[in-house]
């Protein structure tokens, strides 16, 4: 209590008591438990940057193009929509989805005909050559400027790359778009959306999925269990969510979804080396599952092997909806390092995270 007390008496350059990060994470635990216990659904966090939300102006900048080093400015609107695309390619979990979506956009600039503008802005100081190299390749067209020291990264308030922001004809923030599996057409349709050439149920129409799956027996068995496991997780009866999680991962040995399906069952159960195992097994299947890269680092972690698991949750951090659970694992990290910067605003994020879960409980 003694050392409790101290840390609240901490006080921050103007003289007021500052909170300290191991008394944010004591009052997010609870709330953790209540609204998500090991949950890994997708929470929604809304057209919004760091620091800007949806309608806000966003301000030009100015940076040197990649190529050439020749500084340009760049001002959005001028009445056409725009997509900065936000990259890095380091580590190479990133690399491979930045490279994609470069290449993805550019293509895309070509079908818009030069009715939107699309601009790349590559935040990092090292690997330039690599870049370089992808964009002679892959005949890249669309400007690329290079923001070493990311500035303009953190004048917009970006939070993870690669990300799309996409702007309207004024240059108001109009969507902040995270990598997934379909950026490039949600790009194209809030641009198009923008440019007046679809509606909003036109938009909704081409963003759904174009084919209807027919199953196999046993694919349907294997769904069953699935569906029965979360059942399960939901009402935090784990014993029995780890068995039809084990008997999904022997009807389709081949799917990730039923081993990181079943690692997260084993997190809750606490039997950390199991759920790395199955972390491990559902990653290598699919080596992009964010799951299983949050699954593995949280496990990791759980063994109470922190500079281990450092790397995993940090790669986790990037995905398009990073886990709450891996924020407050990062934060508890960074804090005890010392580094208490990233871990006051890592606390602040999951405080955020959590009031939204909250309000969409109650809605």
């Amino acid at each position: 209590m003694n050392s409790m007390n101290g840390q609240m008496k901490k006080k921050d350059a103007r003289g007021h008591s500052a909170p300290s990060p191991r008394l944010l994470i004591f009052v997010l635990l609870p709330m953790l438990l209540l609204f998500s216990g090991v949950s890994h659904g997708a929470e929604t966090e809304g057209s919004r940057l760091r620091d800007h939300v949806q309608g806000d102006l966003l301000p030009p900048f100015t940076l040197p193009l990649l190529k050439d080093n020749r500084s340009q400015n760049v001002a959005p609107g001028k009445g056409k929509p725009s997509a900065y695309l936000f990259f890095s390619v380091t580590p190479e979990f990133r690399k491979q989805r930045s490279l994609a979506l470069l290449s993805a956009l550019n293509s895309l600039q070509a079908d818009l005909k030069g009715k939107a503008e699309i601009v790349a802005i590559y935040s990092e100081e090292s690997e330039k050559n690599l870049v370089l190299q992808f964009m002679k390749e892959g005949n890249i067209s669309i400007p690329v400027y290079h923001d070493g020291n990311r500035d303009i990264y953190n004048l917009y308030g970006v939070f993870m790359m690669p990300l799309v922001v996409v702007l309207d004809g004024k240059g108001a923030l109009h969507e902040v778009i995270p990598y997934t599996y379909n950026i490039r057409e949600l790009v194209e349709g809030n641009l198009r959306l923008l440019l007046g050439e679809w509606n909003r149920e036109k938009l909704l129409a081409f963003l759904e999925p174009k084919e209807v799956a027919s199953y196999t027996k046993e694919e349907k068995e294997y769904i069953r269990h699935i569906n029965y496991g979360r059942v399960m997780m939901a009402r935090k009866m784990f014993g029995q969510a780890i068995r039809e999680f084990t008997t999904s991962t022997k009807l389709q040995p081949k799917k990730s979804e039923a081993f990181t399906e079943l690692g997260f069952a084993q997190l809750a159960a606490k039997d950390w080396p199991a759920a790395e195992k199955s972390f491990r097994q559902g990653l290598d299947l699919d080596p992009e599952s964010d799951d299983a890269i949050a699954g593995i680092g949280l496990a990791i972690y759980g063994q109470g092997k922190a500079d281990l698991a450092l790397p995993h949750l940090e790669n986790a951090f990037i995905a398009p909806k990073p886990k709450l659970e891996v924020i407050i694992s990062l934060a508890e990290i960074y804090e005890k390092k010392g580094n208490m910067d990233k871990a006051i605003r890592l606390n602040k994020l999951a405080i955020s995270r959590l009031m939204t879960m909250y309000e969409h409980q109650w809605q």
